[in-house]
């Protein structure tokens, strides 16, 4: 075999390698593509289409991330498809963190406490809340336990799920103040594992909000007792960033308010607090709670 034959043999040699590994790249390429695809369909719920808007959603953390996520994407699936938005859930793992988000502003949309809205209302906007749900602050003990008075609570250590978390920590800690009791404050994250802890241990007491208790399990309030509720104020408000623009806001206001009148939604605006969704307004809602002057309290 001359030399000249070699060397077309290997020019067509490695040609056949070429195109091989061309193949081979396109192929990762195209699955990249699907993965990429498949990932933004599951990383966000609404409309997928090519000019759908990405809108981040944070909810305040009273529960785990996992409950949270089970709870909203459906909803937040239907307004999405109805507003051309696709909602990615952007949860923080304490009440803290997701403050810190919200006095930046770092989310489109936000579920947030009545006393967080007055907070950071030159940033948010209160776009929906519930028609008839008060939230009042509440304080559970063991039923195992022998503290049937509030004066009982003096000296002891209280569970709250964060400093500002406004029912659960600041109604509560306002009520003690005004009644001259000392407590030591331990802070568990969210409502869930106040109600767990005290469950658990006759010694400690947990304050919590009637809308979280109410939603926990027969088995779990079974052991629990309410000693002390607060009176009520407009619940927690589903808010808008106010630099988005004013028409997406009243559709996404608006298609609340449409599939809450659909009687096979009840059920999606039952697991995210909001059982009878009406428009919230501000000056009328949240703006009185300045009044209880609660920044006292704040840290």
């Amino acid at each position: 075999m001359s030399i000249l034959t070699i060397k077309l043999l290997l020019i067509a040699f490695a040609g056949v390698i070429a195109g091989c590994n061309y193949n081979q790249s396109k192929r990762i390429e195209s699955s990249n593509e699907s993965r990429l695809a498949t990932n933004t369909v599951k990383d966000c719920a609404g409309e997928h289409s090519a000019d759908a808007k990405l809108r981040t959603v944070s909810i305040v953390p009273q529960f785990s991330a996992s409950r949270i996520h089970s709870d909203y994407w459906p909803l937040l699936t239907e307004i999405g498809k109805r507003t051309n938005i696709c909602f990615k859930l952007e949860q923080q793992k304490s009440i803290p963190s997701f403050e810190v988000g919200l006095k930046s502003g770092s989310y489109d949309y936000a579920f947030m406490n009545p006393y967080h809205q007055v907070m950071v209302s030159d940033i948010y906007q209160p776009i929906i809340r519930d028609k008839q749900r008060l939230l009042t602050g509440i304080i559970v003990t063991n039923k195992g336990s022998n503290i049937n008075s509030v004066q009982q609570i003096n000296g002891r250590t209280l569970l709250l799920p964060a400093p500002n978390a406004f029912g659960a920590s600041l109604l509560t800690r306002a009520y003690l103040d005004k009644k001259n009791i000392k407590f030591n404050p331990k802070y568990v994250k969210t409502h869930q594992n106040v109600y767990r802890g005290v469950a658990r241990d006759s010694e400690l007491i947990g304050g919590g909000v009637n809308n979280t208790f109410n939603r926990e399990s027969d088995e779990l309030r079974s052991n629990l007792s309410v000693l002390v509720e607060t009176p009520g104020y407009p619940a927690h408000p589903f808010s808008a960033l106010k630099e988005l623009p004013p028409e997406e806001i009243k559709n996404v206001q608006n298609a609340w308010i449409t599939i809450s009148k659909d009687s096979n939604s009840k059920n999606l605006f039952r697991q995210v607090q909001i059982k009878i969704p009406i428009k919230a307004n501000y000056t009328q809602d949240y703006a009185p709670l300045k009044n209880l002057r609660l920044e006292k309290y704040v840290q």
